[in-house]
């Protein structure tokens, strides 16, 4: 029999690295329930069981989060208690238990809610947000596998070392993988910011994740290659292709070790100009992380989180609680909290949300914020309250005009004004505009003398200046931060902000982008803010180039 031929699967460059090694196709059965209803007098016992699977449940999750802390893995751990906060997540419970008194099994129950949820989820256009939908599936399949009396199996049986082939990878399953053992991974599924791709990078593993129904041609191969940084695999490479990996493996090693001398120094360029380069966060237990990767503050911190699948909204104290969080992890070190921004693509409790044809282009962002200060309120309280803590920034999205800016700084100066009139300590913020909207930027002049920052959203930038939805994969090539359209925005902003005497950062994917951060840096942007693991690479590029603008 003849040497099998090479198939190549292009993806998501999720994790850097490369890797070759013997393929492990993982192919778990899909959960389904044992039984679909049950009889009226089972109701009660069976909400009860439901209750037990739950904290059965997050007692695991604990222990998984608690021993991944022990080992320093601080990302991976907070994924953990954030699943624990899922798995007991009271809207999921209460539609669990509204199925259940509908006669449905417990089991059936919590898979559908949880279908139900992920969609809500996956149908946004954040590609951040969409992405925790697999973590909604994850822990509510981990509770009907406990109803069931079933245990996890498969990867950690795993005794050879492989690179793994799956569907998609939950991050339950991906805590399983036995260390030291999982030389690559390959996904069906995923993106960037799925959970697969946050442990892959935190384990240090390659991965390609995205390569879609291609994955289910190389079932039967031998040998598979992956290449991380590029973002494809190549299953049963010939012996020049598996030769041109060892070479790379090698050097992308030496290459890490470089890195690591930039991880916690100060960014400067060749002649010395300091660029700040910042995380992008999207929970306060992942400041840690980011402080380890050596973040000089967070340039982005997304609030949507406190506000996802709830039956009421957060608190003006919860919300003041993980404010406070990161601004205390963060010390002197400027974390800009960006105000919320949703839409008609979720669901708010207690919020008169209309149906829209095109909610991205909606009812969002400030212009929401502004029509509901039952909402916008509590959160500017909140973060007042948590400046006492830090030194933090807030930051407006989906801005078109000046009178938002000056309709959302008249609501902060009546927050400052309830905060003094009750006795309650709060701290001053600088504010910042979101240059995510064309007219944002084309209306950056008049911005610039109203704010004390701009921060260019580029991945929203692209899609309304190019007419190109992120999420529409006949429009990849329209999906470019360096288009020339999009580029001379981001130069009418930078000149006006310039003019005005204030600063401008990029918080978009692009900000980590080794080609464009030269061009942001010549076009005057002084701050970067990014994935935590992209920071050491970042901060090189910054130290290989000169900060005089061209002329």
């Amino acid at each position: 029999m003849g040497a099998k031929t090479a198939k190549k699967l292009e993806g998501v460059a999720a994790s850097e690295g490369v890797a070759v090694g013997p393929a492990f196709f993982y192919d778990p059965a899909r959960l389904e329930p044992e039984r679909s209803g049950i009889s009226g007098d089972e109701v009660e016992a069976e909400i009860e069981r439901f209750e037990k699977a739950v904290e059965a449940v997050a007692g695991q999750l604990s222990k998984i989060a608690k021993k991944l802390e022990e080992e320093g893995a601080g990302e991976e751990a907070e994924i953990f208690e954030a699943h624990i906060e899922l798995a007991r997540d009271l809207e999921l419970s209460e539609s669990v238990e509204e199925r259940i008194r509908d006669l449905q099994s417990p089991e059936a129950a919590v898979l559908a809610a949880g279908e139900e949820f992920a969609g809500m989820f996956a149908a946004m256009e954040d590609e951040y947000m969409a992405a925790r939908a697999d973590d909604v599936r994850d822990v509510t399949g981990q509770i009907a596998a406990e109803l069931m009396g079933r245990k996890a199996g498969g990867l950690e049986t795993l005794e050879r070392p492989a690179v793994i082939l799956a569907r998609n990878l939950a991050p339950s399953e991906t805590a399983r993988l036995p260390k030291g053992i999982v030389l690559g991974l390959v996904t069906a599924e995923g993106s960037r910011t799925s959970h697969v791709a946050i442990m892959a990078r935190s384990m240090g593993i390659p991965a390609v994740v995205g390569v879609g129904g291609a994955l289910e041609g190389v079932r039967d191969a031998s040998i598979v290659a992956v290449d991380g940084t590029e973002g494809y695999a190549m299953a049963d490479p010939d012996e020049e292709t598996t030769a041109d990996f060892e070479i790379k493996e090698r050097q992308m090693a030496a290459e890490r070790e470089a890195l690591e001398e930039f991880r916690h120094t100060e960014a400067r360029t060749l002649d010395g100009q300091r660029i700040e380069v910042s995380a992008n966060l999207g929970s306060h237990h992942e400041a840690g992380d980011a402080l380890s990767w050596g973040a000089e503050g967070v340039g982005l911190f997304r609030t949507e989180f406190l506000f996802m699948e709830r039956e009421e909204l957060p608190s003006e104290d919860e919300q003041y609680e993980a404010y406070a969080a990161v601004a205390r992890a963060f010390g002197e070190k400027p974390v800009i909290i960006r105000t919320l921004d949703v839409g008609g693509d979720k669901d708010l409790p207690g919020i008169d949300q209309p149906e829209e044809e095109n909610p991205f282009l909606g009812w969002r962002g400030i212009r929401m914020c502004l029509d509901t200060p039952e909402l916008f309120k509590p959160q500017l309280r909140a973060i007042l309250r948590a400046a006492t803590e830090g030194n933090l920034k807030v930051m407006f999205p989906m801005v078109a005009d000046v009178e938002e800016i000056r309709a959302a700084k008249a609501v902060l100066k009546e927050c400052r004004k309830e905060l003094e009139d009750e006795g309650t300590e709060f701290g001053e913020v600088e504010i910042g505009v979101m240059i995510e909207t064309p007219a944002a930027a084309v209306c950056a002049p008049e911005l610039a003398k109203a704010v004390s920052f701009f921060s260019v959203g580029t991945n929203d930038l692209v899609q309304y200046t190019l007419a190109a939805d992120r999420g529409n994969e006949r429009l990849r090539r329209l999906q470019r931060p360096d288009h020339p359209a999009v580029m001379e925005l981001i130069r009418c902003a930078c000149e006006a902000a310039e003019e005005a005497g204030i600063w401008v950062g990029v918080c978009g994917e692009a900000a980590a982008d080794e080609a464009l951060i030269p061009r942001f840096v010549e076009l005057g942007i002084t701050e970067l803010s990014m994935s935590p693991p992209s920071i050491p690479k970042a901060k090189k590029v910054i130290s290989e180039i000169s900060g005089t603008p061209a002329t």
